[in-house]
């Protein structure tokens, strides 16, 4: 896919997806790594990918980029398309929009931590956002989400969501939703002892588990209202286990808590297509279901 058409300025991006380290620098993609998952179900139903290669990542993400201006000074920051069923920025839209949380701290490419109170410019931040490692400034970006009332912790496209959950705080809101990616569960048992001391309680959702330790997990399972399986075996071992909920099976989400149950039955209240509920003993798991390699 040529990208010449694009609006684009110079700042270098860190990413994974699919388990492959991915830069995009000047608005070019650079896949550095071999992704570590041959299938995923969740992209084979979004993107058409049955097996995955370089090639395939860096389709996806250069089509983010033309139809999104992901990684550039066009990015959109509005969304109402809400394309996963279960997907965080799904959930959080939802819960914004009937006040289950007052603002969510998320992480955004060319802003780094971001306190969101919007649910369309929430959706539009996170809907194809994947596993950001770092990011450097986008000045337009940055000042768009500013425009839509979002706080940024720095100019420089830190990635702290706990300082982010402290923003949030010193801003007035009190049901503040957090995302962590599994590699950072020291940030989720972090939020939960400081959300006493701010006077604020932490919804806190681990995302981008994929290749996480199984002392990683079980930090999660002790700290996290909703944990996102992905292609992770550790996730789907020590936090299924534990779970009060489980929606989805070939990416499980699972609900550790009353909100984590909340976020889920809140959601699927929104959700336009037939569900299923049924008693069963977690995790659930079909096999021929689950992104392979489980890693």
């Amino acid at each position: 896919m040529q990208l010449q058409d694009l609006d684009l300025i110079v700042s270098e991006h860190l990413l994974e997806m699919a388990g492959a380290r991915v830069r995009v620098r000047d608005g070019e993609v650079e896949v550095l790594t071999e992704p570590a998952i041959r299938s995923c179900p969740l992209r084979r139903d979004l993107y058409g990918i049955d097996k995955e290669s370089k090639e395939t990542v860096k389709k996806v993400l250069e089509e983010h980029m033309a139809e999104l201006g992901m990684y550039g000074p066009r990015r959109v920051l509005e969304l109402e398309n809400k394309p996963v069923s279960f997907g965080a920025s799904e959930i959080l839209s939802d819960a914004l929009t009937e006040g289950l949380v007052d603002a969510a701290v998320l992480v955004c490419e060319g802003a780094g931590t971001v306190v969101a109170a919007k649910p369309e410019v929430l959706q539009a931040i996170g809907a194809h956002m994947t596993g950001l490692v770092r990011t450097e400034p986008i000045e337009e970006i940055q000042m768009g989400l500013e425009d839509r009332g979002c706080i940024l912790i720095d100019r420089q496209g830190r990635v702290d969501q706990i300082q982010g959950f402290e923003r949030a705080a010193e801003a007035g809101y009190r049901k503040i939703a957090v995302t962590v990616a599994g590699h950072r569960a020291d940030e989720a048992l972090e939020l939960r002892k400081r959300q006493r001391a701010m006077g604020a309680g932490a919804a806190i959702l681990a995302v981008h588990t994929t290749g996480i330790s199984i002392s990683e997990a079980q930090v999660l399972a002790e700290c996290c209202d909703l944990v996102w399986s992905c292609a992770s075996r550790a996730v789907r071992e020590v936090v299924g286990g534990r779970a009060l909920m489980q929606i989805g099976i070939a990416i499980p989400v699972f609900a550790l808590t009353p909100m984590g149950k909340r976020l889920i039955l809140n959601r699927a209240m929104h959700f336009d297509g037939p569900l299923l509920l049924h008693r069963a003993g977690l995790p659930l798991m079909p096999e021929g279901k689950q992104p392979e390699p489980l890693v």
